[in-house]
């Protein structure tokens, strides 16, 4: 397993950083990061909008798959109008998982190589990559990247912080007035189910929770690190934006 790890996922990613060091940012390590980053979120990006166009379709559905348990209480006409809905809307409830499932060994391993403070191992060098003569290792000549960087730190929490906004159900006008009537009409409120308490603490922790553990986890670890989950970020919030734009038009 370990040999495949590498073999597969490590070593791949660890050689086209040092290419871009050699070939590219002449020796600079912060802007290879930032290419590599920026090279592999590219190469995901198929599989990321579709994981982001299954979470959107999903949180739209809702509200109709809710009517369908309403109105079908008959468990297998209910599974039966479920998958037609999933149909009409062209996703179903496992596409996004399996997506973020693929994408989780190539982040893994991006991640790993930036956590070990970019030094160069000869032994990890294919034989056509050459080995650069020097490492600039501070960054825009502020920030060393194999040190802890409360800036970049808090910078990558904020970013996240963006990115989970982003990513959970934006509310209607329709949404908030329905809210209000319901507000003003308690006895017509039905419980949220279990499902919907716990859909709604996830949210809660993804949006204020995650952002806070990333901000210190980045600062704790290496700028290196921080300076990587900055770019993913700032990549993520974009497509996420696009995809969006492009479902709102369709």
């Amino acid at each position: 397993m370990q040999y495949l790890w590498n073999t597969v996922f490590y070593q791949p990613i660890y050689n086209i950083l040092i290419f871009i060091i050699d070939n590219i940012t002449f020796g600079d390590v912060g802007f290879a990061i930032i290419l590599v980053t920026i090279v592999v979120k590219l190469i995901l990006s198929p599989l990321t909008y579709k994981s982001i166009r299954s979470q959107i379709l999903m949180k739209k559905m809702e509200p109709e798959l809710k009517q369908l348990k309403k109105d079908f209480p008959n468990k297998e006409e209910q599974a039966r109008k479920t998958f037609e809905l999933y149909k009409k809307y062209g996703t179903n409830p496992f596409s996004g998982c399996l997506v973020i499932l693929l994408q989780l060994p190539v982040i893994f391993a991006l991640y790993y190589v930036f956590v070990k403070n970019i030094s160069i191992d000869t032994n990890l060098i294919y034989s056509f990559i050459n080995v650069p003569e020097v490492l600039h290792t501070n960054f825009l000549g502020l920030i060393e990247m194999g040190d802890k960087s409360l800036f970049l730190g808090i910078f990558a929490g904020v970013t996240q912080f963006i990115q989970g906004y982003l990513s959970s159900p934006l509310k209607t006008l329709k949404t908030k007035k329905l809210e209000i009537v319901k507000d003003t009409n308690p006895v017509n409120d039905e419980p949220k189910t279990f499902q919907e308490q716990l859909s709604d603490s996830m949210q809660m922790n993804v949006k204020y929770v995650l952002p806070v553990f990333i901000a210190f986890v980045a600062w704790k670890i290496s700028a290196g690190v921080a300076l990587y989950w900055i770019v993913s970020n700032i990549f993520t919030i974009i497509q996420e934006w696009y995809t969006r734009r492009k479902l709102a038009k369709s």
